[in-house]
């Protein structure tokens, strides 16, 4: 039996993911695949490269190293600066362990959607660091706020767009259980519908007319997703996580609401952890 895991996004509110992960971090379990969506795809990089700790680090920098908000707008003339993130991050702030990334044998995915087919790509990257942090900008490129990533030809935004909820990659991939990390409470779970926006959305990819295509069916994708999921919760091939209070915003600014969510997270994880363990007995533990 294999195990995957599937990490969705949410902008700052994957910052609850982090909890999670790095209490099944604490206690070695990794499970041989992962995926990540969007801000799911910057928790999938840590939790490959076993670095406990390092998203919330990042999530929570001081506003003068920020990569998002209004301190970030002043000085790049962008309210998030993925360049920040994905490329000065790794090797200052907040170094990436690429030794121990690379040297992993987790199947790592991101779920990107192309502009060009308006459907879900999952990109990968086994030795070159300029291109996973590529394919990492790619799927945390939340539309309207961030211009297309081109990759290998192609041009690339969040992930979550085509797929938000990858679990039939994850079947594709082998998988025949999955944990699903989310990071809205149950009966909260509608996405961003891009329909509102759908004067914007058009004029600025106007060149991608799939793309448009795939915001304005965004909400449809995301039920057909749900649905999967809670089907396989009930016949017990799918452990779902998510939060069991209120969530905060994708752009929280307040640090100790954020920080208070890391730490649901966390002690969410923990105070499941022996019925998690039941659910698949298969997991390798080292406590």
């Amino acid at each position: 039996m294999k195990t995957g895991l599937i990490l969705e996004g949410g902008a700052i509110r994957g910052i609850f993911t982090a909890g999670v992960l790095d209490r099944l971090m604490e206690n070695g379990i990794y499970l041989p695949y992962v995926i990540g969506v969007s801000a799911g795809g910057g928790n999938a990089m840590s939790y490959r490269s076993r670095q406990t700790g390092r998203t919330c680090r990042l999530m929570t920098a001081p506003k003068e190293e920020s990569y998002y908000g209004l301190h970030q707008f002043w000085e790049s003339k962008k309210i998030i600066n993925l360049d920040k993130m994905c490329y000065e991050y790794p090797y200052k702030q907040f170094p990436f362990d690429f030794n121990t990334y690379f040297g992993s044998d987790i199947v790592t995915e991101y779920a990107c959607t192309c502009c060009e087919t308006g459907e879900a790509e999952y990109l990968s990257e086994p030795c070159d660091e300029r291109r996973l942090l590529t394919i990492c900008k790619a799927t945390c490129s939340i539309p309207m706020l961030c211009e297309p990533v081109e990759f290998d030809g192609k041009h690339y935004l969040d992930g979550s767009i085509a797929d938000s909820i990858p679990i039939e990659r994850a079947l594709e991939m082998g998988c025949d259980k999955v944990v699903i990390v989310l990071t809205k409470p149950e009966g909260n779970v509608a996405p961003t519908d891009y329909r509102k926006f759908k004067g914007v959305i058009n004029a600025m990819y106007k060149d991608y007319p799939a793309f448009v295509e795939a915001c304005m069916t965004r909400v449809e994708r995301y039920e057909k997703n749900k649905q999967l999921m809670e089907k396989m919760q009930r016949d017990g091939t799918a452990y779902i996580i998510r939060p069991e209070t209120t969530p905060v915003s994708k752009f929280e600014k307040d640090m100790k609401k954020v920080l208070d969510f890391y730490r649901h997270g966390y002690t969410l994880m923990d105070s499941r952890f022996i019925d998690f363990l039941k659910w698949n007995e298969t997991i390798p533990v080292n406590i």
